[in-house]
């Protein structure tokens, strides 16, 4: 009789010593949706028309301005999400 009083009182004391305030789960918060600059594509690089100097030059430039274009457009999706520089 008396180990199943003491069995009984320590199954209480535990039970009452359990319990907490915090919540089991911590909310979840849904991932940011990406804004458009994100989901656009950068611009396909321009073709070299043909292998003259002049057209290399031309080429090489159209290639400059379109990668700075993707940069820039890279840029503006970092800045628009929060917590990424």
């Amino acid at each position: 009789m008396r180990l199943n009083l003491t069995a009984l009182i320590a199954a209480g004391l535990l039970s009452v010593g359990c319990e907490s305030t915090r919540p089991l789960m911590l909310p979840t918060v849904p991932p940011p949706i990406p804004p458009s600059e994100c989901a656009a594509a950068c611009p396909d690089l321009p073709r070299l028309s043909d292998d003259s100097e002049a057209a290399i030059i031309i080429w090489i430039h159209d290639v400059i301005d379109v990668a700075g274009a993707c940069r820039r457009q890279h840029d503006a999706c970092r800045r628009s999400i929060p917590g990424i520089r």
